[in-house]
């Protein structure tokens, strides 16, 4: 980008976004201060506005300047055109030339930055500075970096450095010190502190660690909401004399509102008082947009240019999307919300992914120590993979992404494999789904829904394996009860319950006849009527049909285990059927031309509860083998669990038609089930055995 002329601003480059913004969230009257504002930016399309949610009409503007992606001599040159003479503006020119200069430890160091303005009827000041601190640095190199920069713009502040030192000690794992910022033009006294990756449990110790002693009783409750509902949470901290009353959290949701309902009712946990403004709102919601040159005149000229430049394959696209929600809490004060909608430019490639390749699985057992490994690797990912607050999130339907359901299966898979380490990770997600009881009715497939039969007996066997069972709720397992029906089948949603109760019989038929997949989910918690029902229902064939899944192989895996576990011999002859079932698909599921996972581990769970797995040795073998070749990297296993989303009134589930299927976006169901089924083979004795 040539930014040598001045007159080419953000504003310049972008006539048609200012002019465009809706009223709701930019009256006029700021809108020409907010114009004023980028007119005093370069034309880096990678800004953000920052809506405040009640009345207060002010906007502020900030942009991101990135050291791999933008020239920073030019920017540099271009604000020394821009911004008015002031010591504190020539601060700022001062590290945007040391930043530039290849040779200094900013440059290194710093990947990216942010300006702010704070648009104001008296006029824009010194942007506010925030830059970020690479997780890849030490604590040492941290402090380093942020004392010599305070030095250079603020001089010696010693309470400051002092506590930064403290924080930085502080934070537990996995948090880390992501971003500081000087506060140019409010209070060159005090510096902010971004803290990334913070668990929700560690909040108030990490807090108290600190020295920060303001936290009550609303904090306290604040909390639960503001992690509960959010992706991912960053700490705000503002550090002066001493840690400031005044802390913040950014909280953002990985998929905009439209796939997303709980960016809404996060809102509306902060407005039981309607003191928000209900357009704003509204208008902030619908932000959301991508943005084609063939959509818009006045297309931003320097994208054009930079088009030349690429490959025919690379179009440029312009984003809107709301950022996160910061929400501000302050002892005796109000809670404050803001919205931070972005636009950028970004580009994208045309080129088809090309296919998996199709693998020839070595029939020959790999070494414990590998199928170990690759467990371990997967635990680790699992736990990662883990939200602050303590869920674990997948698949993505008109109510939302699941939260509830989602984390009871994963962590009753995850408790299975009874690993010291794990058990942070299973109490934080314990401690939000209590938090979610509906009282007498269980758990559901998100906070947005009613508990349903699924919801809640995995997260009775949640508790049973993680050993919370103590503290499930009074019920106890009598609970699961109101679920069943007189044929000992088991309905997702109770007639009698909220969904039953409100939706006309005719439009709920699908939705109240018993579902073997779920059934299955009973019996394996033992429920004696519900392994009846299953055993009345399997298909001549050998498998059980799954309501809410793609194919048979989910609830006859479940289905198996359950008459395993139960009595292996008495029902012998049912899982002989279903092994016989598996044994018919599972050559042409591995010669699929992208094996699915999921559909793999349930398979080898079938044959490893047969009466003898020996049998089928080398068949298991090749299908572990698939299995550890199509691990990431990182542990996981791609997306591959198929959801079924059928009407409420389908009651022909095994057509298949018209029906949404989603998978697990976020990758922690199909994972969790490949890693049960690997650790069912190693206890089966399988990589040990050699046939005579």
């Amino acid at each position: 980008m040539n930014l040598k002329s001045e007159k080419y601003s953000l504003l310049t480059s972008n006539t048609h976004f200012f002019e465009s913004l809706p009223v709701a969230l930019v009256p006029e009257k700021e809108k020409e201060l907010l114009k004023k504002a980028a007119a005093l930016l370069p034309p880096i399309i990678r800004l953000a506005l920052e809506c405040r949610l009640t009345d207060n009409s002010q906007v502020d503007l900030q942009i991101c300047i990135r050291r791999d992606d933008d020239h920073l001599k030019e920017v540099s040159n271009w604000l020394k055109f821009q911004l008015p003479e002031s010591e504190t503006n020539n601060k700022l020119l001062h590290f945007m030339d040391t930043w530039a200069d290849s040779s200094s430890i900013y440059h290194k160091d710093i990947a990216e930055i942010f300006l702010e303005l704070d648009v104001l009827p008296t006029g824009v000041q010194s942007p506010l500075l925030f830059f970020d601190l690479s997780p890849a640095l030490s604590d040492s190199q941290k402090k380093e970096l942020c004392v010599r920069l305070l030095q250079e713009m603020l001089g010696e502040k010693e309470a400051i450095f002092s506590i930064l030192d403290t924080i930085l000690h502080a934070c537990p794992q996995p948090a880390f010190l992501a971003y500081a910022g000087i506060m140019f033009s409010r209070d060159t006294e005090v510096l902010r502190l971004n803290i990334k990756k913070l668990p929700l449990d560690k909040v108030l110790p990490f807090l108290q660690q600190i020295g920060y002693s303001c936290y009550d009783q609303e904090l306290t409750e604040l909390l639960p909401i503001v992690f509960g509902f959010s992706d991912r949470v960053t700490l705000c901290i503002d550090v002066k004399d001493e840690i400031l009353p005044k802390i913040s959290f950014e909280c953002f949701l990985d998929n905009n509102p439209e796939g997303e309902s709980y960016w809404k009712l996060f809102i509306e946990k902060f407005n039981t008082d309607n003191l928000l403004d209900a357009a704003k709102i509204d208008a902030a919601l619908t932000w959301t947009k991508d943005i084609f040159p063939s959509q818009q005149k006045d297309w931003p000229e320097h994208l054009w240019i930079a088009s030349l430049y690429k490959s025919e394959n690379e179009f440029t696209f312009l984003r809107k999307f709301i950022s996160h929600i910061k929400v501000t809490y302050c002892p005796g004060k109000r809670t404050e919300l803001k919205a931070y909608l972005a636009y950028e430019s970004t580009w994208a490639n045309r080129t088809l992914l090309a296919k998996n390749p199709v693998l020839s699985p070595p029939t020959e057992a790999l070494p414990v120590s590998l199928i170990a490994a690759a467990i371990k690797k997967g635990v680790d990912f699992i736990i990662n993979n883990q939200q602050q607050a303590g869920w674990w999130k997948d698949f993505r339907l008109s109510p939302g992404t699941s939260d509830e359901w989602v984390t009871a299966y994963v962590g009753c898979h995850l408790a299975r494999h009874e690993l010291p380490e794990t058990y942070p990770a299973l109490k934080s997600a314990w401690n939000m789904l209590k938090t979610r009881y509906r009282t007498n009715e269980g758990w559901g497939y998100n906070a947005l829904t009613p508990a349903d039969a699924d919801s809640t007996i995995w997260t009775w066997m949640f508790t049973t394996t993680g050993h919370f069972q103590q503290e499930f709720p009074t019920p106890g397992q009598d609970l699961l009860h109101a679920y069943l029906t007189t044929n000992g089948g088991v309905t997702t949603y109770s007639e009698s319950g909220p969904l039953g109760r409100n939706q006309p019989p005719e439009t709920f038929n699908g939705w109240k006849i018993p579902h073997c997949c779920v059934t299955a989910a009973f019996a394996l918690a033992g429920i004696q009527p519900a392994i009846d029902y299953l055993l009345n229902h399997q298909y001549p064939a050998g498998y059980w049909y799954s309501y809410w899944w793609e194919g048979p192989v989910y609830a006859t895996a479940l289905a198996v285990e359950a008459l395993c576990n139960k009595d292996a011999l008495y029902y012998k002859t049912y899982i002989d059927n279903a092994v016989n079932w598996a044994l018919n698909n599972i050559n042409e599921t591995l010669t699929e031309p992208s094996p699915n996972p999921f559909n793999i581990a349930l398979l080898l769970k079938i044959l490893l509860f047969s009466n003898q797995p020996e049998k089928y040795a080398i068949l298991a073998n090749g299908m572990v083998n698939q299995l550890l070749q199509s691990q990431t990297d990182y542990g996981n296993w791609m997306p591959a669990a198929e959801m079924r989303f059928p009407n409420t009134d389908d009651i022909h589930h095994e057509s298949g038609e018209n029906v949404q299927v989603v998978t697990d976006q976020k990758m922690n169901f199909t994972t969790i089930t490949v890693l049960d089924a690997l650790r069912l083979y190693l206890l089966s004795g399988l990589p040990e055995y050699r046939p005579t």
